[in-house]
């Protein structure tokens, strides 16, 4: 039985994952809204997403906030549900003078 508050179409999921995935790729998502994502598309509350990725809910709830201090362990143990896991990029820079 699935327990998710609002689980989404299939198809739904499908294309909000690679709408996900894009925007991760092309550097427009920060880690706050890369959480929140990753938790809407998987229907779940917080307290079931952080259930669910074996981490405390406080952490989820700071890390959608913007307020959370992470460990790369915790990091990873939320990315894995979507195949990813924290890496080292080049800035995204907002300023044109390098």
């Amino acid at each position: 039985m699935d327990k998710r508050r609002n689980p989404l179409p299939k198809e739904v999921a499908r294309e909000q994952r690679k709408q996900f995935y894009e925007d991760l790729t092309s550097g427009k998502l920060t880690l706050q809204e890369s959480i929140k994502k990753m938790r809407a598309i998987s229907g779940l509350t917080q307290p079931e997403f952080a259930k669910h990725r074996g981490v405390n809910v406080k952490l989820i709830r700071a890390l959608e906030a913007g307020t959370a201090n992470p460990t790369i362990k915790s990091l990873n143990q939320i990315a894995d549900i979507f195949g990813l896991e924290v890496t080292l990029r080049e800035k995204v820079s907002t300023n044109d003078s390098h």
